[in-house]
């Protein structure tokens, strides 16, 4: 589990690593099987209070560069606020930024557990519509969160070669090559 998040520069060193092996590694069912821990999930979990407001809790996604917020009471999970609560909920005037949160968030979010494999939990994003799961423990106890982009970076690791070796521009956006901006 990973304790910053995005270190995109460890990522990018292990694929270059990884790019001169390339046929190596394969993605098959043995590696989609693997448990959630062997993903660089998100620990501890980002967790704030029902009564914190929204305002607070964007402000406290940004600093935390998250997407995602759990919200615990006495320790325990009892809902998420995500990015997409803001979005459809339409939490953008001054009146729902000073609400609690405990009104816009999702109660009793799907959740997974760390033991979980990765197959199940691009399912249960998948079918879900998630783009963050909170990983708990048999108690409800929040231990990490994982989003769609860890599991992105856990499968780009397979195809090392593919993604770091293609164009800077694909074809349907070619650079600006004109004399503004650079």
């Amino acid at each position: 589990p990973r304790s910053t998040l995005f270190p995109y520069t460890t990522l990018f060193r292990s694929m270059y690593k990884e790019a001169g092996k390339a046929g190596e590694k394969n993605l098959d069912t043995e590696a989609l099987l693997r448990s959630i821990r062997y993903l660089n999930y998100r620990t501890p979990a980002p967790c704030i209070s029902p009564e914190t407001t929204t305002g607070e809790a964007l402000r406290s996604m940004t600093e935390q560069k998250t997407g995602a917020l759990l919200v615990t009471e006495g320790g325990k999970l009892i809902g998420i606020f995500a990015e997409r609560d803001l979005l459809l909920k339409q939490l953008y005037d001054s009146e729902k930024l000073a609400r609690p949160v405990k009104e816009y968030m999702t109660s009793n979010p799907d959740c997974l557990t760390p033991d979980d494999s990765i197959a199940f939990a691009l399912n249960r994003m998948t079918r879900g519509g998630y783009r963050h799961v909170p990983l708990i423990t048999p108690e409800r106890e929040p231990v990490g969160l994982v989003s769609m982009r860890t599991v992105m970076e856990y499968i780009v690791t397979f195809f090392p070669a593919e993604v770091i070796n293609v164009p800077p521009h694909s074809e349907a956006n070619p650079p600006d090559h004109s004399a503004e901006g650079g």
